[in-house]
C-alpha cells in the first residue's frame, strides 16, 4: 500500500466536514438576505425582490442538494465499515 495516502474513510470523512462548512455558508448567506437593511426608506429596484427571492431560493436547493450529497457518503462510510 503506498504511503501518505488517507483512506476511503479518511476521504468520506473528509469531504463531509467540507459540505458541513459549506452548508454553514449557505445558512450564513440565507441569513444575511434575510438581515434588515438601514435603507428601509428607499424602495427597492425593479426586480431586485423577485432576484432575492430566486437567490434564496436556489441557496435552499443547494442545501438540498449538499444534503443529499452528505447522505451518500454516509452510506459509503457505513459500507465501507462492515
Amino acid at each position: 500500500m503506498p504511503q501518505n495516502l488517507p483512506t476511503r474513510i479518511d476521504v468520506f470523512t473528509d469531504a463531509l466536514k467540507t459540505l458541513d462548512t459549506a452548508r454553514t455558508g449557505l445558512s450564513d448567506a440565507r441569513d444575511t438576505l434575510a438581515s434588515d437593511t438601514a435603507d428601509i426608506d428607499t424602495p427597492p429596484a425593479a426586480g431586485e425582490l423577485d432576484a432575492k427571492r430566486e437567490a434564496q431560493e436556489r441557496i435552499a436547493d443547494a442545501k438540498n442538494l449538499l444534503d443529499q450529497a452528505k447522505s451518500a457518503l454516509y452510506r459509503a462510510l457505513e459500507l465501507s465499515e462492515s
